[in-house]
């Protein structure tokens, strides 16, 4: 990865996975390498998933009637009456949909053992393509990044052992280039939810004016999984175009007299009509870089 670009808050992911490694399970699911997370800004509790204002948004999700019962959706490419059918199609449709638009994306990650909170990492993305302004906000127990991006320059924001500082620094990639957000289809991301297991049919339902099909883990894939899994659950919400606008799972994970539980989310806040806000602290960074 080119200096210029989220490389600080990348690494930030990778120096806290080595404490995810030390579960064995969270090494084998695929959830260790936490790198490059992408995320928005926004409630988690947020269910926005895009244009409510038009039949059709520009993705092809299908506007609903709040009051009405949906009808149910035909299943799009990658899934089908029985399933979820290629995860490999949901992470593409929803790469590329991210690729060509404006978005506020968010994933977190939750481990705990034995009731204790062993590692929590949020990070939310939010990117414009015609202003080229990103945002990028990342949050762990022991430290938060921000990172902002504007007319060529990116400004950065620190906070570790109650220290902060912040600093400023060309962007010289191009922005359309880095738009995307990276390790969709890595296990600590959107495809390692995909992959958990096996889904059941679909239900079209409807969520902030889009219909969507909604589709519930029927059973787990332990075989890459060491220990038994005691408790599972996963959901995940594809539109008409195949693409992932919110996923999540749960997993509780028996393994040498221990409980481990992960809990992880992918959410599309936005898609297409976004803005990215200058953040207060950026001004401060720029001066200190004079």
């Amino acid at each position: 990865m080119p200096q210029d670009s989220d490389e600080q808050p990348r690494a930030q992911f990778e120096n806290l996975s080595g404490v995810a490694t030390r579960r064995t399970f969270l090494t084998t699911v695929g959830v260790a390498a936490l790198s490059a997370l992408a995320g928005c800004q926004g409630s988690k509790d947020t269910e926005e998933t895009g244009n409510e204002d038009t039949d059709e948004n520009e993705l092809g999700g299908v506007a609903s009637d709040e009051n009405d019962t949906p009808e149910p959706l035909d299943p799009p490419e990658g899934t089908s009456e029985d399933g979820i059918e290629d995860t490999e199609k949901l992470v593409d449709a929803t790469r590329t949909a991210l690729t060509k638009n404006s978005y506020a994306i968010e994933q977190e990650l939750v481990n705990t053992t034995d009731g204790e909170q062993t590692l929590h990492v949020t990070q939310r993305r939010t990117s414009n393509l015609d202003s080229n302004k990103r945002l990028l906000v990342f949050d762990a127990a022991t430290e938060t990044n921000r990172l902002y991006i504007e007319n060529g320059t990116q400004f950065i924001r620190s906070t570790s052992d109650d220290e902060t500082t912040t600093q400023s620094r060309s962007f010289q990639e191009d922005f359309r280039a880095t738009h995307p957000p990276e390790m969709l289809g890595g296990g600590e991301s959107l495809g390692g939810i995909l992959r958990t297991g096996a889904f059941a049919s679909p239900e079209t339902v409807s969520k902030s004016g889009l219909l969507l099909l909604q589709f519930e883990l029927d059973s787990v894939d332990e075989s890459e999984i060491s220990g038994t899994v005691t408790e599972e659950t996963a959901t995940i919400f594809v539109d008409t175009n195949s693409v992932v606008h919110k996923a999540t799972r749960s997993l509780e994970i028996e393994e040498d007299a221990q409980t481990v539980t992960l809990d992880q989310s992918f959410v599309i806040h936005q898609l297409g009509d976004v803005s990215v806000e200058r953040p207060d602290w950026a001004d401060k960074a720029a001066k200190e870089n004079r």
